[in-house]
């Protein structure tokens, strides 16, 4: 069993991102517990950090079962332990357990936490952090920038949603200046691009060669006719505020019946002021799931998971 803390940026989205990849069996606050054989080699946007459960017990329990516990089979070299009560009491326990105790509270070679849930205390050994690179990866740290680029967390998480696993396509018909693409060769997909705009593919082209992606291909292609079989596509539509909104509508709708043609499963991000659930309804995708996605106090998006 697997313990995985997320970020409460959005807890919906994070726990649907898990889903994604991995049977979720219960959640509590903002904590998902997983029970799964597949290797835990997703990287995922929205959680924290992912722990193997070593045990559970009872509050009253703890001290006897640490007592009782074989750490030395599980910390290997210097250790450290983290919670948010009793941590020096915890730490004491376990290193009078241990053969050849050393601990490094900077950079320990096993970290173990203790989780206060309710009744139950949970012993877990940390096996994954997020260390965050994306945000290394913003529109204001790339070369072809643009100012309306897709923030990259979200990007990745949009790829997770889409189900695709290492090696798997995903294609981004509007792909703009790659944000999307971006992430997703990043995390081990095979990403494609399609643009009308030549102006936006140049500054996609600076993105790729910046991170010298090699599993990344572009080229000027119109959404609405493209034709590439994909495992999903991940996208954010445009929405330019200047752009008539029966315009949108009718690229939007086209864009979703070419879709169909392609694949089975998307991804997409849908501007506030469109009735996106009419819109698919009429293209007969169906809606697995959505996602509210705050921009700023005048935007937000809904992220939206479709199939048909």
């Amino acid at each position: 069993m697997f313990l995985f803390l997320l970020s409460q940026k959005n807890l919906p989205l994070a726990q649907a991102e898990i889903a994604s990849f991995y049977p979720i069996s219960k959640t509590k606050d903002h904590y998902a517990f997983v029970s799964s054989k597949k290797k835990i080699d997703t990287p995922l946007a929205f959680t924290k950090t992912i722990h193997d459960i070593l045990f559970s017990c009872s509050k009253k329990d703890l001290e006897k079962k640490i007592q009782t516990y074989n750490w030395n089979k599980k910390i290997q070299g210097s250790f450290c332990v983290r919670s948010v009560a009793h941590e020096r009491e915890l730490a004491s326990a376990i290193w009078k357990n241990l053969k050849k105790p050393c601990v490094d509270l900077e950079h320990p070679d096993t970290f173990i936490h203790f989780f206060f849930l309710g009744k139950k205390v949970f012993a877990a050994k940390q096996i994954w952090k997020n260390t965050n690179t994306f945000l290394q990866r913003k529109a204001t740290q790339r070369p072809g920038f643009y100012p309306a680029s897709l923030d990259p967390q979200l990007a990745l998480a949009m790829v997770n949603l889409s189900g695709a696993g290492r090696g798997m396509a995903i294609v981004d018909p509007f792909c703009g200046t790659g944000g999307i693409l971006i992430e997703a060769a990043f995390s081990g997909r095979k990403a494609i691009g399609y643009d009308i705009s030549e102006w936006m593919l140049e500054k996609c082209k600076k993105n790729i060669e910046h991170y010298n992606l090699k599993n990344v291909i572009f080229s000027v292609g119109d959404a609405t006719r493209f034709q590439k079989k994909c495992h999903a596509i991940v996208t954010e539509l445009p929405f330019g505020k200047n752009t008539k909104s029966q315009d949108l509508i009718l690229l939007y709708f086209q864009f979703l019946e070419n879709a169909r043609r392609n694949t089975k499963r998307m991804v997409v991000s849908f501007p506030d002021f469109v009735d996106f659930r009419k819109l698919i309804k009429k293209s007969k995708w169906k809606i697995k799931e959505s996602f509210l996605w705050y921009v700023h106090k005048s935007m937000s998006k809904e992220i939206v998971v479709l199939t048909h």
